[in-house]
């Protein structure tokens, strides 16, 4: 079969979770015999690149996108709640730019080429492909809550949002008046192109949870939504063992290790941290990663937190099964939560918040417990962790098949 994949990202250009597992599905389709063309824009420099390898082949299309992707100190929360609706104001031009952009470049593919599965892997995709029409089945990946909701998680100061509205985005959005309006005309026009999602064939929502808020919010056909949870894959596996990382990271044999990986953002529940290692002073608190409140770490003069910044995957699997808890206390109802499986496939002792995707995750891969996100609850739960570790199992990588779930998805809309 011939697919093309279009993406607002690619690697090695990954903000996240959505773009490891579009490597992961295409690196699984080239590996059995499938043609793939994965069309992005080119971050490096302003022109178009083109790369080819055996059934892959990847075009970097000119895009002024390279002129923004430069690595920029993060502001001040402080800063950034006061300047966030004129921030979402500038962000739904530019987001209607790049569909514009991107929906330009795969029309001029399809005069070349023709391909049985095209799939859009994020929002500015799926603004795109919604607007193109073609003989090929048209996939959109349901990744986060972008198509209709501005911090693309639901949150709106710790609850399930609804929806945009007036009441809505002044909570959320620290805005009234005029801006207020701006920023619901520009999603009310968003959610009216899409159309509840009625060009596209087939639509894969990566938890049930993502799948029942599109159902909710956007009145989208439940039918139409096939839930496939993200994939895996041997990178992020340490293939040590729990003493030899602890040797090699330079960590305390006989200390419990508890080991916090995300942004670090309130909505991450980061800034928990600090207070719960306060209480646990015998616990060893790791905290890997970046964001607006990384100062809380640089400042930390506690001796039971050790903070290591931004890390690549090859380095946080090691830290993942040298960790005897990964503590997950999302304020924001995730989509998914990837780190949860990262740390089970890993051996760790999931506690997460009982928010969004986290619990469908928990529950599936039997690897830990989630309570409402308060400090309290996850003292508790830490201080219950010997009489509750000998409960679960280490995941094993082989026991998912995102490869042949995926294409049996595919097979249904042929």
């Amino acid at each position: 079969m011939k697919f093309l994949f279009v993406a607002e990202y690619f690697p090695p250009f990954v903000m996240g979770g959505a773009e490891i597992s579009l490597k992961i599905l295409v690196d699984e389709l080239v590996k059995h015999d499938h043609e793939v063309t994965v069309l992005t824009p080119n971050y490096n420099s302003f022109k178009t690149e083109i790369e080819e390898n055996d059934n892959l082949k990847i075009i970097r299309f000119k895009s002024f996108r390279s002129f923004l992707f430069k690595k920029k100190e993060k502001t001040s929360h402080k800063i950034y709640k006061k300047t966030k609706p004129f921030f979402y104001l500038f962000l739904n031009q530019y987001i209607n730019y790049s569909s514009y952009e991107i929906r330009k470049n795969v029309e001029k593919i399809l005069k070349k080429d023709n391909f049985d599965i095209i799939h859009a892997n994020n929002l500015e995709s799926i603004l795109a492909l919604n607007c193109i029409k073609t003989s090929a089945k048209k996939i959109a990946h349901l990744r986060d809550f972008g198509l209709f909701c501005y911090n693309r998680g639901l949150e709106n100061n710790g609850n399930l949002c609804s929806g945009c509205s007036t009441n809505n985005l002044s909570s959320c959005m620290y805005t009234k008046g005029i801006i207020n309006k701006l920023l619901l005309l520009e999603m009310k026009k968003r959610i009216k192109i899409l159309s509840k999602l009625s060009s596209f064939d087939l639509l894969i929502a990566i938890s049930k949870f993502v799948k029942q808020q599109y159902v909710n919010i956007l009145g989208v056909d439940e039918n139409k939504i096939e839930v496939i949870y993200n994939p895996i894959s041997y990178d992020i596996v340490s293939n040590l063992s729990k003493e030899e990382t602890r040797k090699l990271l330079n960590l305390p044999k006989n200390k419990k290790i508890i080991l916090f990986v995300g942004s670090l953002i309130e909505k991450k529940g980061a800034h928990l941290i600090p207070k719960i290692a306060e209480k646990l002073e015998d616990y060893l608190f790791v905290v890997i990663g970046d964001g607006i409140l990384k100062e809380l770490f640089l400042k930390n003069s506690k001796d039971n937190i050790i903070y290591c910044g931004y890390l690549p995957i090859s380095k946080i699997k090691h830290f993942y099964r040298a960790s005897d808890i990964l503590l997950v206390p999302s304020l924001w109802h995730e989509p998914f939560g990837r780190v949860v499986m990262e740390g089970a496939y890993n051996g760790c002792y999931v506690i997460g918040s009982n928010r969004g995707g986290i619990p469908e995750v928990i529950d599936w891969l039997k690897c830990g417990v989630y309570v409402e996100p308060k400090i309290e609850n996850f003292i508790k739960e830490i201080e219950k962790f010997e009489e509750n570790k000998n409960k679960i199992k280490e995941f094993k990588l082989g026991r998912y098949d995102y490869y042949g779930m995926f294409m049996a998805s595919i097979k249904k809309i042929l």
